[in-house]
């Protein structure tokens, strides 16, 4: 099956509207799903929304894109599942996300929702996560799916009790990925779509190389302590989330966290406070501003390094799940259930220490393509990447 891809840098808006109605894929489509990069509100000034989510004017480009070439649509979401700690009402400010629901929400022919599929929220107090009662979810509910022999962490399940993902509960990750056993929780409205629009930001990301199109698809799913992003500890035993040349304070510290962050306010907080002492006695940077980058002892942690061998598997096997997933769930088909198009925001791009703390690069550009892997290689062939690294 033949490829391509298009490559535009679009100098008004009506220039992105036009090219993304010329690129989306001829059909006709019941559900649509536009999935773009909600990771996370600004936090610091040099950290901008801009540089950090997909761009609010490619996503009205891509709903009014839609509304033309698929007349019979029955209903498009806009919809993510950003981080637990992300403060959806400040997101939505920041991104002009609320300016697109306002100005949809009198249409109900085809109805167009914008929806936070999170099944848990935190809010950060402190460096402590305290959890949100009252976090919607998917209004559809979620599916199990399971991949089994097929993850690509079945290679590596030999050492399934070492998976790890930063802030989520250990045994909880474990539990979902065991020998020919592993599972994700998708929510229901991924799984129904007939058409999914994949909108990534071209940046950069501390345990993938890059934040693009594939990677872009760990918002497919509702349960983050499903997604293996390191095995834990140093190569020596077994695992990749610290290269070994990294103090041993710093696995301690990732220990302490793991234990303490959900569980102890007071205990975490005093250990804070230490761990904090140690970084100014050290001189230990973890604020990627340009400054700090240039920093020998700039510090990041959890599979941040290239001997990462974990985080790609699980995002490919998120990409089977939404190519090969029926609506229900349960195990994968053989066969693709639904059609899957990416279009790229690099119209303000992030390098540095992304994808939390990306910073600003005006790259001015739009890929559109059916194969996510030529988005990929051509925005990391655009930000001076040897691909073959990644």
């Amino acid at each position: 099956m033949a490829f391509r891809i298009e490559i535009k840098r679009p100098v008004s808006p009506s220039d992105s509207m036009a090219f993304v109605g010329n690129a989306l894929p001829s059909g006709a489509f019941g559900k649509i799903l536009i999935k773009p990069n909600w990771v996370k509100h600004a936090e610091h000034a040099e950290f901008p929304i801009e540089a950090l989510v997909t761009s609010s004017q490619l996503i009205e480009a891509v709903i009014e894109g839609c509304l033309q070439k698929y007349p019979d649509v029955e209903k498009i979401t806009i919809a993510d599942v950003p981080l637990q700690s992300c403060d959806w009402h400040t997101l939505c400010t920041q991104a002009g996300i609320d300016k697109l629901e306002l100005k949809y929400s009198s249409r109900s022919k085809p109805q167009i929702q914008f929806l936070d599929l999170r099944r848990e929220r935190y809010s950060l107090e402190n460096g402590f996560l305290i959890k949100d009662e009252e976090a919607p979810g998917d209004p559809l509910g979620y599916a199990e799916v399971r991949l089994d022999e097929r993850s690509l962490l079945e290679e590596v399940t030999d050492s399934a009790h070492l998976f790890r993902v930063s802030d989520y509960d250990p045994e909880e990750t474990i539990s979902s990925h065991s020998k020919q056993c592993h599972r994700y929780l998708i929510p229901k409205t991924v799984l129904q779509a007939d058409l999914v629009i994949n909108l990534p930001k071209m940046k950069t990301h501390q345990k993938s190389g890059v934040t693009g199109a594939l990677k872009n698809l760990v918002g497919i799913n509702g349960d983050k302590s499903r997604l293996v992003h390191h095995r834990l500890g140093f190569p020596e035993k077994g695992g990749d989330e610290f290269s070994p040349d990294v103090p041993r304070i710093f696995y301690w510290q990732a220990r302490l966290r793991e234990l303490l962050q959900k569980r102890s306010p007071a205990l975490f907080a005093f250990c804070k406070k230490g761990w904090e002492y140690l970084k100014r006695l050290r001189g230990i940077k973890t604020v990627g501003t340009r400054e700090n980058l240039q920093s020998s002892s700039f510090y990041v942690g959890s599979g941040s390094w290239y001997g990462n061998d974990s985080v790609w598997r699980m995002v490919y096997d998120l990409h089977m799940v939404l190519l090969f997933a029926p609506k229900d769930g349960e195990k994968l088909e053989s066969s693709p259930q639904r059609q899957i198009f990416h279009i790229m925001d690099g119209i303000i791009a992030g390098e540095g220490n992304g994808p939390l703390q990306p910073l600003p690069v005006h790259a001015g550009v739009i890929m559109a393509s059916e194969n996510p892997f030529l988005i990929d290689f051509s925005m990391a062939k655009l930000m001076g990447y040897d691909w073959k690294k990644i």
